[in-house]
């Protein structure tokens, strides 16, 4: 091999901790940014709330909201699909589970991120569909569709992220994550599994630590 070859090895080599940081960044920075806007709209348990969602989904700019939101959420899937095999690395000889985990929760993450705008979505790009008290019931029904989804994409998050902490905790010497990352990763992974009561929160956590993860890889040297 000559010098220029091994150079270009070299930097390619330096290169892949910095863009899969940049893809775990992302997909954290996104995942917030998507379910922010998903928390302005109308709660569904309420007993007015079917004439506080026609209100909401008449206005332009809340179906403009549901057009953003679900690309963001969207784009936060396949960003994190780019970070996945270093979680993968991470886990060790217990790759499979998060290899898993990972995919059962970006699959379910994007399905609850459609059902939860598509009416939204529909709204604003249909002339024909009305925002009226009956289609109303439609939109309630696909948002408790999104949390329900939300919650078992929850649920993979928390085999990814158990696997990963239960691997450092072992006798692999495992040094893709600091000690202290993969705490965290245990301690948002069991807030995972209490996801029917708290979904929207445990969430954001995960992109957190999904932001904090990518940070640490990216400042990584090869």
């Amino acid at each position: 091999m000559t010098a220029s070859q091994s150079g270009e090895t070299t930097r390619a080599g330096e290169s892949r901790p910095l863009w899969a940081g940049i893809a775990g960044i992302l997909a954290g920075a996104l995942m917030i940014a998507g379910h922010v806007l998903t928390w302005r709209t109308p709660d569904t348990q309420d007993d007015d709330a079917i004439r506080e969602i026609v209100t909401f989904y008449s206005k332009d700019s809340n179906q403009a909201l549901s057009v953003t939101s679900a690309l963001l959420l969207l784009a936060a899937g396949l960003a994190f699909l780019c970070f996945l095999p270093v979680l993968v690395r991470a886990a060790g000889r217990r790759s499979t589970f998060a290899l898993a985990g990972g995919i059962v929760f970006v699959v379910l993450l994007m399905i609850s991120a459609i059902a939860g705008n598509a009416y939204g979505i529909t709204a604003s790009n249909v002339d024909v569909f009305r925002v009226v008290p009956e289609t109303a019931l439609i939109a309630i029904l696909l948002l408790e569709v999104a949390y329900g989804g939300l919650i078992a994409a929850m649920v993979g998050a928390a085999v990814l992220l158990l696997a990963i902490w239960r691997t450092t905790r072992g006798t692999e010497d495992i040094k893709v994550l600091p000690s202290w990352l993969t705490w965290a990763a245990l301690v948002v992974g069991v807030l995972c599994l209490a996801g029917p009561f708290s979904a929207w929160l445990t969430s954001m956590l995960l992109a957190l630590w999904l932001v904090a993860a990518g940070l640490v890889v990216m400042l990584k040297r090869a």
